[in-house]
């Protein structure tokens, strides 16, 4: 996977849009997220995350809860993902609308979500509405589920240590997912349970 862009709303400490263009990293394949503690950093994980499978780097906390505290009433939380996988460009939006409750003066939440893939000169959508379908369908091109891409792409502050202290077990599913070394296993059991295979 490589990020293109990152669109922040109202999320975490940003309570202004936050755009981050990771194009201009051109071909480094390796970039440093910096800043004192409390800066964001690991808040720009949490809305990679958010945006492809709705739930945080660490599996804590809702797309609710990280709505940022000072976000007024009308106003929307918004995350776009743009980033490259295989040869094709994805973008993923999960928002939540802010709408007064008619005849009431209070205001209530809508969550919204969205995933679309550029096809010719635009994108195309995908899959809307459901959190778990746009989830899915994250898991199904990535070939991670949200637990596994924390430890494996996002590796904030405290998951990598996870990864090295996870059993053996643990490590094996996560490393024959991400490379795709599933079918050598098959081999090797085949030719393990057949004694007259001959090479």
């Amino acid at each position: 996977m490589k990020p293109l862009s990152l669109f922040v709303k109202a999320f975490g400490p940003y309570t202004n849009i936050l755009n981050i263009n990771f194009e201009s990293l051109e071909n480094n394949n390796i970039f440093l997220i910096s800043g004192p503690t409390g800066a964001g950093k690991t808040a720009i994980l949490d809305a990679i995350s958010f945006a492809l499978y709705c739930r945080s780097t660490g599996g804590l906390r809702s797309f609710r809860d990280m709505r940022s505290a000072t976000a007024s009433n009308g106003e929307d939380t918004v995350l776009e993902f743009e980033f490259y996988l295989k040869n094709k460009k994805y973008k993923f939006i999960r928002k939540l609308r802010s709408h007064k409750v008619r005849g009431q003066d209070r205001f209530e939440l809508r969550d919204e979500h969205e995933c679309y893939e550029f096809k010719e000169d635009s994108y195309c959508l995908i899959h809307s509405g459901s959190e778990a379908k746009i989830r899915a369908y994250a898991e199904e091109i990535i070939g991670l589920d949200s637990e596994e891409f924390s430890k494996v792409i996002i590796l904030p502050q405290g998951e990598f240590k996870k990864l090295l202290l996870a059993n053996s077990r643990e490590k094996y599913k996560i490393f024959e997912r991400l490379f795709k070394t599933d079918k050598w296993s098959h081999i090797t059991e085949y030719i393990q349970n057949n004694k007259n295979y001959k090479r």
